[in-house]
This record gives C-alpha cells, structure tokens and sequence, in this order.
C-alpha cells in the first residue's frame, strides 16, 4: 500500500536490507495470528470486535498527535472510509469466523487463491489481460486448492461449512482489496487505514449485538490475546509493511509473503495439534508453487497489484 508520492522502490542497500526485514516481520506476525484468533474462547465474531474496537484508538493517536493527517480527514476520506470500511467488516466477520469453524490449513490455504483471483478479474483494472501461463497456473492453484479441501475430509477439526465461510472470505477480501486499490489513488493509506478501521468496528460491533452475541464473554487470557492481534497483526503488520512497499520490489513482497499460509499451517500443527495427510500437504505445495508462478508470469503492470495482494491476503 503507497501513498501517493511515494519514492521510487529499491534505492540503496540499508533500506533495501530494512525493508526486507519489516517484511519478514509482518509474515511472522500474520502467519501465527491465525492460531491466535483459534485460540480465543470467544466466538469468531466476538472476537473481530475487540480486534478493532483495541485498535481504533492507537489508530486516531495518529491524527491526534499529527496536524498534517488531520487536515486529510475531509469529505472524501469518509466517504471512502465509508466504502472501504463496509467491505473490510465483511472480510472480518467472514475471516474470524471461518478460523473457528474449519482448520486453520483450509482458511490460510483458501485465502492463498485470491492473487490469482485477483489476475483473472481485475483486467481491466490493470490495463493488461492476464497472460495464458498465468491463467494456467490460477487453474494449477485452484486444483491444489480442491486437493487440500478434499484431503481435509473427515479429519479432526474440519468443516464443510467453514470451508465454504473462509471462500465467502477470499471473495470478500478481494472485494475490498480492488475497491482499496481504486480509494488510495485518492487517498493516503494512514488516514484511510484510520477510516476504514473505524467503519468496519461499528459495522461488526452492531452485526455483533443485533445476532446476539455475548460481548462480555472474553476473560482470563483472552483478553491479552485479543490486544495482541489489535496491536501486532491489525497494527504493526500493516505499518511495517505501508513502510517497507517503497524501498523494495513488488516481486520480493509477494514471495516472502507466500510464506504466511506455510507458517500459519505449522504454527497450527505445533501449538493446535492439527495434522496435515498426505493429499493436505501435495494440494499445500501446489497451491504455494502456483501461486508463485502466477505472480511471476502476471503482465509487467499487474505485478504490483499482485504483490500487494498477497501481502495482505492472510492479515487479519
């Protein structure tokens, strides 16, 4: 995500070198905050609300404490707060819900189709049709996909209807992704992030309490948890990676932010005892392996849409 009138990427080694390292940083924050969300005693619902309501005032310190962002707050930053907003409460509800319903494998590996998702429908978007090796590839990571759902089958923590909640998510992020990438040509990230986080809070905060959900249901170590993903993941994830876009390639993000859906898969089997068969982890492998691919052969222009897509595909 760049602000208008960010610098041209790649200049010099230290921030080449920093930027490398917030990157990773962010993929080891949004790798594990999927176990994080599964862990919570709360429902997936719940616990999206206080995900937003925890961050929204370290977001609003920012205009608080900084003049020159205060004066962006206008008009049209809230009717794109507005939009943005809407479509990253359904992602959240979808996303947070779908982690406590099915494996965190399925919704991590689920999530990894949306760059070629986003490829297949957003030509017009890019000015470029996809190429045919990169629809090719989409179809070979859709095919992993499938292998992954299927192998899942019958084993322990596994549901259909999660399933089918976390494909409900890639859609929507991708949704909110397209309309993002239209809102910051106009608008700078930070006051946008601060909108629109504020917007998806009071629209899950009310979605929350019209389906009767029980607010006060967190204790003991949820709450330290739930701070965790308002402060690491919803924060610092997306500030380090806002920071790190101008001063490295788009092709390095999106490969290093392949390894979300790896780490996510390994933190669950280590610290939830979820277990990958061998058809999980063939259908995982091709699904990375494609994905990759299809980064790498997207046309010149959609290169670095596709680098942000995947950077922000598995951030909660």
């Amino acid at each position: 995500m760049r602000d208008p009138g960010s610098v041209v990427p790649g200049k010099g080694r230290e921030p080449r070198a920093l930027a490398a390292g917030a990157i990773a940083v962010a993929v080891v924050i949004w790798g594990t905050s999927a176990v994080l969300i599964k862990v919570v005693s709360t429902s997936g619902l719940v616990a999206s609300v206080y995900r937003l309501w925890l961050a929204v005032p370290l977001l609003w310190a920012v205009p608080a404490t900084l003049s020159s962002i205060r004066q962006r707050l206008t008009r049209d930053w809230l009717l794109a707060s507005l939009v943005g907003g809407g479509l990253f409460a359904v992602h959240q509800i979808l996303f947070f819900t779908s982690l406590k319903l099915t494996t965190v494998a399925n919704v991590a590996l689920i999530g990894a189709l949306q760059p070629p998702l986003v490829l297949l429908v957003a030509g017009p978007l890019f000015g470029e049709a996809a190429t045919q090796r990169a629809l090719a590839w989409s179809l070979v990571a859709v095919a992993g996909t499938a292998l992954v759902v299927l192998g899942a089958s019958g084993t322990p923590g596994w549901s259909p209807l999660g399933d089918l909640v976390a494909v409900g998510n890639l859609f929507a992020f991708t949704a909110y992704f397209l309309a993002s990438k239209q809102i910051r040509a106009r608008a700078g990230t930070t006051e946008y992030l601060i909108g629109m986080t504020t917007v998806a809070a009071v629209i899950v905060l009310a979605v929350a309490v019209v389906t009767g959900q029980r607010l006060a249901s967190p204790h003991g170590w949820d709450w330290p948890i739930l701070i965790c993903l308002a402060i690491l993941p919803g924060t610092v994830g997306h500030f380090l990676v806002n920071w790190a876009h101008p001063h490295t390639s788009a092709f390095m993000v999106s490969i290093m932010f392949l390894a979300v859906p790896v780490i996510s898969c390994v933190s669950a089997a280590v610290f939830l005892g979820e277990t990958l068969n061998a058809a999980q982890l063939g259908g995982g492998v091709v699904v990375l392996v494609a994905v990759g691919a299809v980064v790498a052969a997207a046309p010149r222009a959609a290169a670095e849409e596709l680098a942000e897509s995947v950077a922000e595909t598995d951030a909660p």
